[in-house]
C-alpha cells in the first residue's frame, strides 16, 4: 500500500510539472509559439472534422458553449476559422477551418513533432511507444473520470 502512495504522489507531482514545462512556447526552443494552446487544439479537432458547430466543439472539449465561442471569435479575428449557417438549420453556425489556419496548425503540428523527436532522441523506439501508450491511457482515464 505505502509504494501504491508513493506512486500517485509521484504521479501526481510528475505530471503538473510536466503540464508546465510541455508549453513549447517555453521549452523546447525559446520562440513564442504562433497560436495559444487552446486555440490549437481546436484547429487540429477541426482539420479531423470539419466543419463543426459550437456546441458539438464544447461537447468534444467538455466546455461551456460561451468559452468554446471566445475562443472561436479570437481564431475568427486571426483569420483561421470562419462562421457559415448551416445548410439544414440556419440557426446554426457551422465553424470551418481555412486554408490559413490549416496552413498554421500543420507547421505548428510540425515544430511541436520536431521538438518532442529532439527530445527523445535518446530514448528507444519501445521507450517512446511505452510513453505514448501510458498518456493514451492516462488521458482516457481522466476522460472517464469527466463523464
Amino acid at each position: 500500500m505505502k509504494e501504491s502512495n508513493e506512486s500517485i504522489g509521484r504521479i501526481e507531482y510528475e505530471v503538473v510539472h510536466l503540464l508546465r514545462r510541455a508549453d513549447f512556447k517555453k521549452t523546447v526552443d525559446g520562440k513564442k509559439c504562433s497560436l495559444p494552446r487552446s486555440c490549437y487544439l481546436i484547429l487540429c479537432q477541426l482539420l479531423e472534422r470539419n466543419p463543426r458547430s459550437i456546441q458539438q466543439l464544447a461537447d468534444y472539449f467538455k466546455l461551456d458553449v460561451s468559452t468554446l465561442s471566445r475562443q472561436v471569435k479570437a481564431l475568427e479575428a486571426r483569420g483561421l476559422v470562419s462562421r457559415k449557417t448551416g445548410k439544414a438549420d440556419g440557426r446554426v453556425r457551422l465553424i470551418s477551418i481555412t486554408e490559413s489556419g490549416s496552413v498554421s496548425v500543420k507547421q505548428l503540428r510540425r515544430q511541436r513533432y520536431d521538438g518532442y523527436q529532439e527530445l527523445l532522441s535518446d530514448w528507444s523506439p519501445e521507450e517512446k511507444a511505452q510513453l505514448a501508450d501510458l498518456l493514451e491511457k492516462l488521458n482516457k482515464a481522466i476522460e472517464q473520470g469527466r463523464k
